[in-house]
C-alpha cells in the first residue's frame, strides 16, 4: 500500500514537473500586460539607478525604492518569469542580461548629455515621490519603455457564450 502511494505520488509529482519545463520552453514571444509592466518597471529603474550615480540622485533613488519596494520585487519576478517564459534554457541569463542592456543603454545616454539626463531623471524622480500613494504600476500606465516595442501583444482569448437553443 505504502508503495503505490509513494509511486502515485512520485508520477503526479513528475506529470506536473513535466508540465511546467513544458510551459517553461514553449516560446511564446509575445507580451501580456503582466510583462509590460515589467518591461517598464526595469527600464524606469535602471534609468533612476545609473541617475542616483551620475546625477549625484542617491537619496531620490533610495525614496523612490523604499517607496515602490513590493512593486518593484513584485515586477522583477514578473520579469524573470517572462524571460523564463520566452526561453526556459536561458531565459535567467535573458533577464540578467536585459538588465544589464537597459543600464549601459542608460549610463550611455548620461554620459551624451549629463544635463538633459540629470533633468529628466529629476522630474521622473519627483513624479514617482508625488504617486508614492499610487501604486508603480499605475505611475508607470504612461511611461511606455522601448523594450515593449521588441514584442507583439499577446492575443486576448475571450469567452464566447454558446447560443441555447429553444426548447420545442
Amino acid at each position: 500500500m505504502c508503495k503505490i502511494l509513494r509511486c502515485t505520488a512520485m508520477a503526479l509529482m513528475l506529470t506536473s514537473m513535466g508540465g511546467e519545463a513544458l510551459a517553461a520552453v514553449s516560446p511564446s514571444g509575445c507580451v501580456r500586460s503582466d510583462d509590460v509592466f515589467a518591461l517598464r518597471a526595469a527600464a524606469v529603474q535602471q534609468r533612476l539607478m545609473v541617475a542616483a550615480f551620475s546625477c549625484q540622485a542617491v537619496d531620490r533613488y533610495n525614496k523612490f525604492v523604499i517607496a515602490y519596494r513590493k512593486d518593484l520585487q513584485a515586477s522583477d519576478f514578473a520579469l524573470q518569469r517572462f524571460f523564463r517564459r520566452l526561453n526556459g534554457q536561458t531565459g535567467t541569463a535573458d533577464y540578467h542580461s536585459f538588465k544589464t542592456r537597459l543600464a549601459n543603454a542608460s549610463s550611455m545616454q548620461s554620459i551624451g548629455d549629463v544635463q538633459g539626463y540629470c533633468a529628466n531623471a529629476e522630474a521622473t524622480f519627483a513624479d514617482a515621490l508625488a504617486a508614492r500613494d499610487k501604486s508603480l504600476r499605475i505611475f508607470l500606465a504612461d511611461k511606455p519603455a522601448e523594450a515593449e516595442n521588441a514584442y507583439a501583444p499577446c492575443p486576448v482569448r475571450t469567452a464566447s457564450a454558446a447560443k441555447v437553443q429553444p426548447r420545442r
